[in-house]
C-alpha cells in the first residue's frame, strides 16, 4: 500500500493541482497524490497558466477538476499538506482529528516558507510558483525517504 498525500490550497485550481501533478511526476508509483481546496468550487479546471507551466514540464493537468475538502478525503490521506501556514491553521481548527497529519509544504524543509498564490499573476509568476513547489517537494521527498525505485 503506497503513501497517500493530499495537497490543499484555497480554490484547488493553481497551487494544489500543480503540487499534485509535480509530486506524481517526482514520486511516481511510490505515492498516491490528490488535491482539494478549502474554498473550492467543485468541477473547475486548473487555471490556464497552471496547465501551461506544467505542460512545459511534461506534466498534464488537463483532467484536473477542483474539489472541496471533505472529511473523507482528509481521513484517507497519510499526510495533509496545505500550501500555507494559514491554511494549515484553518485545517487544524476545522478538522482537529487530523491535526497530527497536517503539515504545510514549506515546513518540511529548512526554509519554512509559504507558497504564495499565483492567482491572477503572470505566466512568469506561475513558473516561479511551480519552481518553489518543486523545491519544497524535494525536501518532502527527502524527509519521507522516498526513492525513485
Amino acid at each position: 500500500m503506497s503513501l497517500k498525500l493530499l495537497f490543499i490550497c484555497t480554490g484547488n485550481t493553481c497551487r494544489s493541482p500543480m503540487a499534485e501533478g509535480l509530486a506524481q511526476e517526482m514520486f511516481g508509483d511510490a505515492v498516491q497524490v490528490s488535491s482539494a481546496g478549502i474554498e473550492a468550487w467543485e468541477g473547475t479546471e486548473a487555471s490556464s497558466y497552471a496547465l501551461e507551466v506544467l505542460k512545459e514540464r511534461n506534466v498534464d493537468l488537463s483532467r484536473h477538476r477542483s474539489r472541496k475538502i471533505r472529511a473523507e478525503l482528509l481521513a484517507e490521506a497519510d499526510w495533509i499538506i496545505p500550501m500555507t501556514q494559514a491554511q494549515e491553521k484553518v485545517l487544524r481548527h476545522s478538522f482537529p482529528q487530523y491535526e497530527q497529519k497536517t503539515k504545510y509544504l514549506g515546513s518540511w524543509g529548512e526554509q519554512k516558507r509559504d507558497i504564495r498564490d499565483p492567482w491572477s499573476g503572470s505566466l512568469e509568476v506561475y513558473r516561479e510558483t511551480a519552481w518553489e513547489i518543486s523545491e519544497l517537494l524535494n525536501a518532502l521527498k527527502s524527509h519521507l525517504a522516498l526513492t525513485d525505485d
